[in-house]
């Protein structure tokens, strides 16, 4: 492998399919609340409601806060993702003050699987996850369809 060659440490995001049914669910309250409104608003007015915790894995979330106490997380890191990881930071200092002898891990982990202030994604990710998660739920039930007609 050549020397300069970047090679990419992204895994599968472990909580892909749960962020998809969260988002969708609370898009579908959005949508039954309003007629007539143009989708990018529904999923703008989606993407800022609370979400059930906060989509990132406790592994990472551990790293970013433990990095954030060293030193400022870097200016490439985009507006939301920085956001959020500033509140999880945030609240874990308060966990830890209120628990003295709690790690930062158990910190991190407890307030990342509390619910979360919105879901920190921009609207257009927003909206490919949301298509997705509808593309989704349409073959799962053409999936069950089938099954009860084949009995």
């Amino acid at each position: 492998m050549g020397k300069n060659k970047k090679v990419s440490r992204r895994t599968a995001f472990e909580y892909r399919d749960d962020r998809g049914r969260d988002l969708l669910e609370v898009f579908n309250q959005e949508l039954g609340k309003h007629d007539q409104e143009l989708v990018e608003d529904v999923v703008r007015r989606t993407v800022n409601r609370p979400a059930r915790r906060f989509w990132v894995s406790e592994e990472r979330a551990m790293r970013v806060v433990s990095e954030m106490q060293r030193k400022p997380l870097s200016t490439r890191c985009h507006p939301l993702k920085r956001e959020m990881y500033e509140e999880i930071n945030r609240r874990s200092q308060a966990v830890g003050r209120k628990h003295p002898k709690w790690t930062l891990n158990r910190c991190v982990f407890w307030v990342v699987n509390q619910p979360a202030p919105k879901f920190f994604l921009s609207v257009s990710s927003a909206h490919a996850i949301i298509l997705e998660e509808r593309k989704r739920c349409a073959r799962e039930n053409m999936r069950r369809l089938r099954h009860l007609l084949s009995e």
